[in-house]
């Protein structure tokens, strides 16, 4: 299929539209959220057409979901600011639960949630979490494509991933990316587990 030029755009171009950073876009196009081809040179490119698309499914909250949490870029986790842990779980009572015991241990976390790998995608875009915890069964995009999406943009590798899954560990490992190492934690979710990891990567 031919592209008009004038229906070419760049990632800045498209980040603007979208209202997200161009670290988003990246891993939206990586996850497959928007279609992307790059040029012989290396640079990514979209069609205009299907950007306005989706900025229109982000009005009427059909597309990924902006979280209400920091806006700001990404912050990188320093002494002196609490390490930032994204959950991403679609079921609202059991993301209320990670919320409550979280909050619960009174540990200097940054704790962001998103209920779907759209917005988990927007938020790590954003937030580079240290920890991610993760639950492989979510809608649109799941668990798996999202650490697809992450390992190939190179994002996965600076952070602790956890899975929280009902397969047993063999069975979700053996679906993994190559090279991807995690963690895989049960359902119900061990949150004794959890915390004994968080103390882990807070003191080291």
């Amino acid at each position: 299929m031919t592209i008009r030029q004038d229906d070419i755009c760049t990632s800045r171009k498209a980040a603007e539209l979208l209202g997200v950073s161009a670290r988003t876009v990246q891993l939206w196009a990586d996850a497959g959220v928007v279609a992307s081809w790059k040029t012989p040179g290396g640079h990514r490119r979209f069609s205009l057409s299907d950007v306005r698309k989706l900025a229109q499914e982000l009005m009427a909250g059909r597309g990924p979901v902006l979280p209400s949490s920091d806006q700001n870029g990404i912050q990188e986790q320093n002494e002196n600011r609490p390490m930032p842990v994204l959950v991403v779980e679609d079921e609202a009572t059991l993301l209320r639960l990670y919320e409550l015991t979280l909050k619960s241990w009174q540990l200097p976390l940054d704790l962001h949630l998103a209920d779907n790998g759209y917005s988990g995608l927007l938020t790590i875009g954003q937030v580079e979490p240290r920890l991610l915890i993760l639950d492989l069964n979510l809608p649109n995009i799941d668990g798996f494509q999202m650490i697809s999406a992450l390992k190939q943009s190179g994002v996965l590798q600076r952070m602790e991933l956890m899975v929280i899954s009902a397969l047993e560990p063999e069975e979700v490992l053996t679906s993994m990316p190559v090279g991807v190492e995690c963690q895989v934690l049960p359902k119900p979710v061990p949150f004794d587990l959890i915390r004994e990891r968080v103390e882990q990567l807070l003191a080291s």
